[in-house]
């Protein structure tokens, strides 16, 4: 943990990232908080879903609107921790200069137009979900008058980002985040996942179908005298914990179903006075693999040959590749001679049928 932070700031951030779940504004208190704690400028937290082309949530702080305006059209595509989607695993802390170095960075166009007018230098940040329908991440900047981020600071990045996943999970869950029962009453039908309305005690007060259909199934939910509990051991205790505390905090769990999948179990307070909650359950996604470590370990590739590597396998040529990234044709070509070299092919059409038949056959959907 950072030397500045103390164990007090970290419970109160994570505190305001839970509370965003039912009152969005206190993202923004959040992401101050992890400027604060990490000494940056500016801070985000973005989910993005690749298959329909959709920001689901981005929020910021200690940013110029415009400029944010100006990545999602035009620089998003070409900032180089975008590798981090091949190299890194969920909530893995990297940096910018993990995937570039210093000279190629700032002679790139995403560091010339987007950075330096806003004297951006050095960026951290960690994925926070990594499936074929949502990529997200929390990030952080700091300027290019600071010093870097060090290994202390990706130590305290490593420990909130799990807590940001887990605030995005629930807030995906709950959608139209309704707290009480008469407004959920309408709505939970029209839901796509299974929900169940239970007492503090964990007896059932309401279902929607799929929440029916899940228990009926009891794949990962018994009921006993109208009262419902997990199938597995552990969570059984975790889940009656949840319900039994006094400190109404959202949860997450992963229960493991009867067929060895798993599913995601959201835990929402609802009503202090009635002591009431909302179980969400839906099958949980597998986060994709880190695929890009398979040709680093492969072929001795660094962070920046997979970087460049991943356009030509969707059948960019160099120009586009050079395009598509902000930097000159020429430092293309020259990360694709030490590719050639790295895997003893000699053309384009060679080297991405050889990295074909490398990849690993990994089921992702």
């Amino acid at each position: 943990m950072a030397a500045t932070t103390s164990l007090t700031q970290l419970s109160h951030l994570i505190g305001r990232l839970y509370a965003a779940i039912l009152e969005p504004l206190a993202w923004q208190e959040a992401l101050a908080d992890v400027c604060l704690m990490l000494d940056a400028k500016a801070a985000s937290v973005h989910t993005f879903n690749p298959m329909e082309g959709k920001i689901g949530l981005y929020v910021e702080h200690g940013c110029d609107p415009a400029y944010t305006r100006s990545l999602f059209s035009t620089y998003a595509a070409m900032t180089p921790t975008g590798a981090s989607i091949f190299l890194a695993e969920v909530g893995e802390p990297t940096g910018v200069f993990d995937f570039i170095d210093e000279e190629e960075f700032r002679a790139s166009r995403f560091y010339q137009e987007w950075c330096l007018p806003q004297g951006y230098f050095d960026m951290l940040g960690a994925l926070i979900s990594k499936q074929p329908r949502e990529i997200g991440a929390i990030s952080a900047t700091r300027l290019e008058s600071q010093s870097r981020f060090t290994g202390s600071d990706r130590e305290l990045l490593a420990l909130v980002a799990p807590h940001v996943r887990q605030a995005i999970t629930i807030s995906g869950l709950l959608e139209n985040r309704v707290r009480e029962i008469e407004q959920l009453a309408d709505t939970i039908d029209q839901l796509g996942c299974a929900v169940i309305i239970v007492s503090a005690g964990g007896q059932i007060i309401r279902a929607n179908v799929n929440g029916r259909l899940e228990l009926a199934a009891g794949s990962v939910l018994q009921v006993s005298e109208g009262a419902i509990a997990a199938r597995d051991t552990v969570m059984r205790r975790a889940l009656k914990s949840a319900l039994e505390s006094e400190k109404r905090e959202p949860l997450t769990l992963a229960l493991p179903a009867a067929d060895g999948s798993k599913k995601l179990l959201a835990v929402m307070p609802l009503d202090a006075g009635t002591g009431t909650f909302a179980l969400f359950i839906k099958t949980e996604e597998p986060d994709i693999p880190a695929l890009g470590r398979h040709l680093v370990k492969a072929f001795n590739l660094t962070p920046r040959e997979v970087g460049v590597l991943m356009p030509l396998l969707e059948g960019c040529d160099p120009a586009e590749v050079a395009d598509k990234l902000g930097i000159a044709v020429s430092t293309v070509r020259t990360h694709l001679q030490r590719l050639f070299a790295k895997t003893g092919t000699s053309s384009q059409a060679e080297l991405v049928g050889l990295i074909l038949k490398a990849m690993p056959p990994v089921k992702i959907s």
